[in-house]
């Protein structure tokens, strides 16, 4: 197979006459291009007049992942009008990755499952030149190629060239070839109107980021440091919370089919073919209540029957359960109420046949969807492909094909939008394997005055270019300036905890976290103790997530005292508890003892939650370090052992390191020896980092090691040593 790739490229690539500064690549199937050239090179003429960017027209006949990587690659490198972009249109090969979850924000499912549902759908393969992969298989019944994240190429996702996926499918009654020509028209239309960023939406679904208010609250000033153009008396920011109305459904339809909405935010769980949006209704009144219940009870039973059980059996517990009468269960199973409990169910989330149900016909040209899932575009379909190819005017949608962290950065240079980038410019630093622009990479609004061209000095800008950007632009700008010069290598930590204590902009402050960990050095840890207390609700929670990658005895005060507060915010409360078990014990709850019998600690009751607030650490701190070192023993049971290792990928216990490496170099089976390996690598940040580079330093080194084994090491060194 490696042979044939080698040997059988036959794309070709055919350059348009107008001379631009930089390239942009359009890689199509050929029959997608016989079927649509005429819309392909109406939307070619638009990139290149419209924008300035001279178009490659690369056409893959052979449907080979490697040829097109290798086209791309040629095309990026040349001295003439390199290309800083591309888009996969049609049926373009999907590459699923594998062994690379570190690179993903959540993603987590164990290999052993089916590699179908286990691999990460993953267009970093075209875009990012620096991971490296090592060809496995294909699906013989989906255009599916699986590849292996090599050792020794880098491990983490630094793309070299923005990307967006048009992957139209036959499904809803539609061919692929109407779809894709009728949603060229719509995105070749849309980059001749020279619309502006006036309007932004955000939403806030049932269960995300623990409801936080705070959260929410902070995300509009965010907004304003991310959109300086648009502060003043008009209202350019608008903003819905699933409570506002059960269902919400609706309304959120009607708010993104708004002809003059620039931009929404989506904050909200999802799975490919839905968006989870309202909570079950709570009850007011009491015939609400006992309806609440009824319904309750028969979801029980219909998960029972669905599963082989004995209705009857089950009945009879829940009854007994929530103690109440026979009736309210009677007939549980009759299709009446099964199709009543479906239409209930049916309105309170977004479903992929709503879009056709409703007439839903979106206007917004960029929607994010922070969610899992809804932008599995390797699938026959999912949310964000009906967003793109209905007739109403989304032209690009930024999602997931996997699932994705809550507690990141989801907006992260979202400001760009403003500044004359694209939407493929965002999703280039969202810097995981999962997110992908399902639509056109190219999508930009008109700039404001004044603005930098963003997509020439993200390719090509030198270290005085970001200097003088940080020097004098806009807070995005500044903050872009900063990531760019620490890709460069060209600040220093020491000037990172200058700005962050300088920087009136929260965004600013928050890019200099995401760089500053890199180092893992004292100013590391001071600026983690700042940026816990800070004013901004997302630096801060994100603060306290590396406090638990951190593991160092220094940031044990900050935590306990954001564990004490009476008034933390949900999402940084729910954060402090997951970075506890990444600490001693003994120390926490001697800091705790410290801190919460000083006099200028106040609770009514204050022995009570003393008691509470003791309890929650001691459990907490308990929780994994006792798992993990109770099966790092010979005789522990395996599968328990397997469990605990895996779990230590979420939370380090870092004093148990040592441990762990001593097992992981003395344990007779391999795979122990592996599993321990990875789950090291996925904590650059710790305060044992150099313990952990040590020892598999010694590891490649040692023949007795087999060469799966010494290849984990080289990977996890290098996951150690990433930026």
């Amino acid at each position: 197979m490696k042979k044939m790739m080698l040997t059988t490229l036959a794309l070709f690539a055919v350059a348009a006459v107008t001379m631009a500064r930089d390239g942009f690549a359009i890689v199509i199937d050929p029959k997608s291009y016989d079927q649509a050239r005429t819309e392909v090179d109406a939307y070619a003429r638009a990139i290149e007049e419209v924008h300035g960017l001279k178009v490659f027209t690369v056409i893959d006949r052979w449907g080979v992942p490697d040829s097109i990587r290798q086209e791309l690659q040629r095309l990026h490198q040349q001295k003439q009008d390199p290309i800083v972009g591309a888009v996969f249109i049609g049926d373009i090969p999907v590459p699923m990755v594998r062994d690379g979850q570190h690179m993903t924000s959540a993603f987590k499912m164990n290999q052993t499952q089916p590699r179908k549902e286990s691999s990460v759908p993953s267009d970093r393969f075209y875009d990012d030149f620096g991971l490296q992969f090592r060809y496995l298989d294909k699906d013989a019944d989906a255009p599916y190629f699986y590849y292996s994240i090599a050792p020794e190429g880098s491990q983490r996702t630094h793309p070299d060239i923005y990307s967006g996926r048009i992957r139209p499918t036959d499904i809803g009654g539609t061919t692929r070839y109407e779809k894709l020509r009728a949603y060229l028209n719509k995105a070749t239309a849309a980059k001749r109107q020279a619309r502006s960023v006036n309007q932004l939406f955000f939403f806030s679904g049932h269960g995300y980021i623990s409801e936080s208010k705070v959260a929410r609250q902070d995300e509009k000033p965010a907004f304003t440091e991310h959109f300086p153009s648009l502060l003043g008396n008009t209202n350019h920011f608008s903003f819905m919370d699933h409570s506002d109305h059960n269902p919400i459904k609706e309304h959120l339809m009607n708010e993104l089919m708004r002809t003059d909405l620039d931009v929404a935010v989506l904050h909200h769980h999802g799975s490919w073919d839905t968006e989870y949006l309202s909570e079950v209704r709570r009850p007011y009144m009491v015939k609400d209540a006992k309806t609440y219940i009824e319904r309750n009870i028969r979801q029980h039973i219909y998960s029972a029957h669905e599963r082989g059980r004995n209705v009857d059996s089950v009945m009879a517990v829940l009854l007994k359960r929530f103690d109440v009468p026979e009736s309210w269960a009677k007939d549980a199973l009759s299709d009446s109420l099964a199709r009543e409990d479906s239409i209930y169910d049916a309105v309170s989330d977004m479903h992929l046949e709503d879009f056709a149900i409703y007439g839903y016909q979106p206007n917004t040209p960029v929607i994010i969807l922070d969610a899992c899932f809804n932008g599995s575009f390797h699938r026959d379909d999912c949310i964000a492909n009906e967003y793109i190819f209905q007739p109403g005017q989304t032209v690009a949608v930024l999602a997931n094909s996997v699932n994705s962290l809550q507690d990141k950065w989801s907006d992260r240079f979202i400001g760009l939008l403003d500044e004359g980038g694209c939407i493929g410019d965002m999703a280039r630093f969202s810097t995981y394997l999962e997110s992908h622009v399902i639509g056109d990479p190219t999508y930009r609004f008109a700039s404001v005055a004044n603005a930098a061209d963003i997509d020439h000095l993200i390719s090509f800008g030198k270290v005085a270019d970001w200097k003088k950007v940080l020097k004098k632009g806009t807070p995005e700008q500044q903050a872009l300036a900063i990531e760019m010069l620490h890709q460069h290598e060209a600040i220093s930590s020491s000037e990172l905890l200058g700005i962050f204590k300088s920087s009136p902009y929260g965004i600013v402050r928050l890019q200099t976290l995401r760089s500053i960990v890199d180092f893992a050095d004292d100013n590391t840890i001071t600026l983690l103790q700042l940026a816990s207390q800070d004013s901004f609700e997302l630096l801060q929670r994100l603060a306290v997530r590396y406090y638990g990658e951190s593991g160092d005895d220094r940031l044990i005060p900050q935590l306990i005292t954001l564990a004490i507060a009476n008034n933390t915010s949900d999402r940084v409360t729910f954060d402090v508890t997951q970075a506890i078990p990444s600490f001693p014990k003994e120390k926490l709850l001697a800091e705790f003892e410290r801190q919460f019998n000083a006099p200028t600690v106040r609770y009514i009751r204050k022995d009570s939650v003393h008691h509470v607030i003791e309890k929650a650490i001691a459990y907490n701190a308990d929780k994994t370090a006792k798992d993990l070192e109770a099966t790092l023993k010979a005789d522990a049971d395996a599968k328990e052992r397997r469990f605990a290792i895996r779990a230590t990928r979420n939370t380090a216990v870092h004093h148990l390191i040592p441990q762990m490496l001593d097992f992981a170099q003395s344990a007779a089976d391999e795979d122990t020896k592996l599993l321990i390996i990875e789950a090291l690598g996925w904590h650059p940040l710790s305060y044992q980092a150099s313990l952990i580079s040590e020892a598999m330093q010694k590891i490649q080194q040692d023949p007795k090691y087999s060469q799966a084994v010494r290849d984990e090491a080289l990977k996890t060194q290098n996951r150690i040593h990433a930026k």
